[in-house]
């Protein structure tokens, strides 16, 4: 008899044990799956960040060129203007007198 009532208090015990070792695997489980969703979404973040910062590089470039465009535009407007001013140099009267 004093064996019985060894062995119901030692399974006894072994149901607790196994019911709180289920609880932390439950619950470590549950951990990692927060864990996880918490690394996606800051994944998904700095993939949306990269995103923006590349499109951000990609329109300064565009408006850097379309600067460029124009700063070429201008010199070649001034360089026109400077040898029409030659040409209507050559055919002015010596004095100056337009």
């Amino acid at each position: 008899m004093g064996d019985l009532a060894t062995l119901a208090t030692t399974g006894g015990g072994l149901g607790l044990l196994a019911v709180v070792i289920g609880y932390l695997l439950a619950s470590n489980r549950a951990d990692r799956r927060e864990y996880q969703d918490a690394v996606d979404r800051a994944e998904r973040r700095a993939d949306e960040a990269d995103a923006r910062a590349r499109a951000a590089v990609a329109a300064s470039e565009a408006l850097q060129q379309a600067v460029d465009e124009a700063r070429a535009g201008r010199r070649a407007a001034e360089d026109r203007a400077a040898l029409a001013e030659r040409e209507l140099a050559r055919y002015r009267p010596p004095g100056g007198a337009p």
